[in-house]
């Protein structure tokens, strides 16, 4: 591994990064910004000015088109990195928000029930855009009031909370399947969500301390958690 670039700009420690696309990057930090890099050069082409306190975590969109962040002013807003602009600004969360996070389209049948919706319209014969599913419609965060929230991106309308960990929410993944979201927490467990109902179907008692990072594999039915108590956990998924 080679350092082929150093990025500068932000004012303060930088708490996440996401690539966007093939030819960007996105950072977030606790400047209270959030910054758009172009990877060829090296320069910053945009900064992202709203949130009032740390932005801690970023999460970019299936089409890479709108990135979404959380922050310690308990909000969680939408971005259009090509233009700057703020579209939505989604409050309810009554603590810091640890992550934020784009549901994939795998998982928006299943939301669309939990929230009441109709089914998502079908393409159109002749392939127009109007009858796509718009991939940046759901987002689920994670905070340190102990819920996690979906969100209608579009509207910035709460859909649903889901009610449970006893702690701070840490980190949360979605099921490749699309159909449950499995989240830790500081209470020590992982749970794993029904996203068509909203309902924990499972508890784990996760690790003997704070229980503070979550992945899914991409090729093995796995789950590794991370804890305070220096341990890495590994989860075979049946």
């Amino acid at each position: 591994y080679k350092c082929i670039r150093t990025l500068h700009g932000h004012d303060h420690c930088v708490s996440a990064v996401s690539f966007l696309g093939s030819d960007k990057l996105v950072s977030a930090s606790r400047d209270k910004t959030v910054k758009v890099w172009e990877l060829s050069t090296g320069y910053c082409i945009r900064t992202l000015s709203g949130h009032t306190a740390w932005v801690r975590g970023i999460s970019v969109s299936p089409d890479a088109r709108m990135i979404c962040t959380a922050s310690n002013d308990q909000s969680v807003r939408l971005w259009d990195p090509a233009t700057g602009e703020c579209k939505g600004d989604m409050r309810g969360h009554e603590n810091v928000v640890e992550a934020a996070k784009f549901a994939p389209l795998a998982a928006h049948a299943a939301l669309r029930r939990l929230a009441g919706l109709p089914p998502a319209a079908k393409p159109a014969a002749n392939g127009a855009a109007d009858g796509a599913e718009n991939p940046a419609q759901f987002i689920i965060s994670g905070a340190r009031d102990k819920t996690l929230r979906l969100w209608d991106s579009a509207s910035s309308q709460l859909l649903h909370t889901f009610v449970g960990h006893d702690d701070w929410i840490r980190d949360f993944v979605f099921h490749p399947s699309g159909k449950t979201l499995i989240s830790v927490s500081d209470d020590k467990t992982m749970r794993v969500w029904d996203l068509a109902t909203g309902r924990c179907l499972k508890t784990i008692e996760a690790s003997s301390h704070f229980t503070t990072c979550i992945d899914f594999s991409s090729v093995n039915p796995m789950v590794a958690t991370g804890s305070v108590d220096t341990e890495v956990s590994l989860w075979e998924c049946r």
